[in-house]
């Protein structure tokens, strides 16, 4: 019985030397023996495979999404080639001709001078953005390109070189493909919530656009929390009782426009409220007008000029 239990010992021993030997290795991309590095940021579904993910040629940060003043931007740097028992630095800058954000107002935190830590495969480089008020209506970016040095080359001039790693096919932001740049994006500039629907038109707020959003969300009450909440807005009535209100609101706007134009002034549509490209705010609920409608052309219909004019 206790020759049994000695090998038993002895055979789960050796299984937990291998396992645990398993667990602590680390692989890197093989490029022909190449030290090479690149910015192998991947982002994607949160119930997805990691390992999956595509490589992203930039990050954005929407603040028009957040309710936070700040973020933090993490981008993952790659090795290829071999992994070393001692650090390895290697320098990332900021490509100044193709960066408007403003250090120090808009981000903070970046440090050129980084490393790979001895027997890891990757790095992060670290930074935090912030929202300022032009960028309600600005974009801000930021370029960074990694710097070939002593320890790693760049070897990689496309993502398709890479082994294991494909490129997403993301456009909303112009960037290249060469592996040694990351753009990192931000804004607070209002997106279409999850709440608004499966496209830019919903039936209970009619077509998106930030300012209506901004609209809705001063004149409700509901925040982006709620708006990026499917059910939020669904379940219990919601969406009707956020229309209602807005169709409430936009014909008490109108009345008191057209009363100042009935009595003869022709500045009456400053009470109305109007949408960035110049067209009336519209909700669907509303008869009055549509989504098309000029101030203008409601001025020249309800416009009472008086005798003396």
């Amino acid at each position: 019985m206790k020759i049994y239990t000695c090998k038993l010992m002895i055979f789960l021993w050796v299984i937990g030397g291998l396992l645990v030997a398993g667990c602590e290795r680390k692989e890197v991309m093989e490029y022909e023996g190449v030290d090479g590095i690149y910015f192998d940021v991947q982002y994607g579904a949160s119930h997805g495979n990691e390992s999956l993910w595509a490589r992203q040629n930039y990050t954005y940060v929407s603040f028009g999404t957040l309710e936070a003043e700040e973020a933090d931007v993490t981008m993952k740097v790659g090795i290829s080639g071999s992994i070393k028992d001692y650090d390895r630095p290697f320098r990332v800058e900021i490509v100044q001709d193709s960066t408007n954000a403003i250090p120090e107002e808009e981000y903070t935190g970046f440090t050129e001078e980084q490393v790979i830590k001895a027997g890891e495969n990757h790095a992060y480089v670290t930074l935090k953005v912030f929202r300022t008020a032009r960028l309600t209506h600005d974009t801000a970016r930021i370029q960074f390109r990694i710097e070939p040095g002593e320890h790693f080359t760049l070897p990689f001039s496309e993502v398709g070189q890479i082994p294991g790693r494909w490129n997403d096919t993301k456009t909303q932001f112009a960037t290249g493909g060469d592996p040694a740049v990351h753009d990192v994006f931000f804004n607070n500039i209002l997106q279409r919530p999850l709440g608004w629907g499966a496209n830019e038109y919903s039936s209970y707020f009619g077509t998106f656009s930030p300012a209506k959003y901004q609209y809705l969300m001063d004149v409700t009450g509901y925040t982006k929390a709620h708006f990026e909440q499917l059910g939020a807005i669904t379940q219990g009535g919601r969406g009707t009782k956020i229309r209602q209100t807005a169709v409430t609101d936009l014909q008490r706007r109108f009345n008191l426009g057209y009363a100042r134009l009935q009595k003869g002034d022709a500045d009456g549509w400053e009470e109305w409220l109007l949408e960035d490209r110049g067209t009336m705010m519209w909700v669907p609920g509303i008869s009055w007008w549509n989504e098309e409608t000029l101030p203008e052309e409601l001025v020249k219909k309800y416009y009472k000029p008086q005798a003396n004019e």
